[in-house]
């Protein structure tokens, strides 16, 4: 009887125990197996479509999100997008606050000279330049080009790809095109995915994109060189090399064949803005031939 007593007085602590595991442990266990390890990705903003915020639902799509979604599903990863608050990517390299960054097209040091590490290319990006008014390019090696602050980054491949070129950064798309229409560049330069969108605005229709790439550029995940950034760069090599054909052209065809340009009130008024003008013309002259006529019959 003493030892009936004892176990039923064990029971309860060990029903207790037991709520308790089950209340924190296996909750954690279907987190993780549902989501995978949170992963901070910094990725630059405006680029559509690679990289730009969705209108609707305010979250980080594009060719570049999408695909690396997909590489970090298969790499155990629930990632989430952080816009970076630096101007370039060298600069974010420093901020702890992204465990990752994108796009790298190779290795570069931080601002602050700390090493870096990159993955696996996730894929190709071709660059092409884009002209006004027709200009004709004078060699690759005495080209002046605008390119984007943000793409600085990139601008190294390019100076070392191609010596004797200048180069000249600016903070926004506008800035770098009243550039180039002034002849301050002979042209500007950025992935031609980022160009089928920029240049369906209807004031740079005297903008024309050379049919030939200049150059393609890698497409890599880079972070600082830490024993934590080695672990996430292996495994994110895993999802890169698992990643097929397949999924990588579905991506980039499902953004490259859709209309995303949004037109703001500049672009209705640069379109409409004479057929506007025409109108309240019109609709002057009418007010000034009817209102003297009403007034004749009012008198009548």
């Amino acid at each position: 009887m003493k030892i009936l007593k004892t176990q039923k007085g064990i029971a309860p602590v060990l029903m207790m125990l037991t709520f308790l595991l089950c209340g924190t442990i296996l909750p954690r266990i279907t987190v993780e197996a549902a989501g995978g390890d949170p992963l901070t990705v910094g990725v630059p903003k405006d680029r559509c479509p690679v990289f730009y915020e969705d209108p609707d639902t305010g979250e980080i799509v594009g060719i570049g999100a999408d695909l690396m979604r997909i590489v970090s599903e298969k790499a155990g990863y629930d990632v989430t997008f952080k816009v970076v608050e630096e101007s370039t990517l060298k600069d974010a390299l420093d901020n702890a606050t992204y465990d990752v960054l994108m796009p790298f097209g190779s290795m570069i040091k931080s601002s602050e000279g700390k090493t870096g590490i990159v993955s696996e290319n996730i894929f190709q990006m071709p660059f092409t330049l884009v002209t006004a008014n027709k200009r004709s390019l004078p060699p690759l090696n005495e080209l002046h080009v605008g390119m984007l602050t943000s793409l600085g980054a990139g601008a190294e491949s390019v100076s070392q790809s191609y010596p004797g070129i200048e180069i000249t950064f600016y903070d926004t798309v506008d800035e770098e095109v009243e550039a180039l229409r002034a002849g301050k560049v002979n042209a500007l330069l950025h992935n031609t995915y980022v160009w089928s969108y920029v240049l369906q605005k209807p004031s740079y229709k005297d903008l024309t994109e050379q049919p030939l790439s200049m150059f393609s550029m890698d497409f890599r995940v880079g972070a600082v060189k830490t024993p934590e950034s080695e672990e996430i760069i292996s495994r994110l090599n895993k999802g890169i090399l698992s990643l097929t054909e397949e999924e990588r052209q579905g991506v980039i065809l499902d953004y490259t064949s859709r209309h995303l340009y949004q037109y703001d009130v500049y672009d209705f008024l640069y379109t409409y803005g004479l057929l506007l003008i025409i109108g309240v013309f019109l609709v002057i002259i009418l007010i000034l031939i009817i209102i003297p006529k009403l007034r004749k019959k009012r008198q009548n």
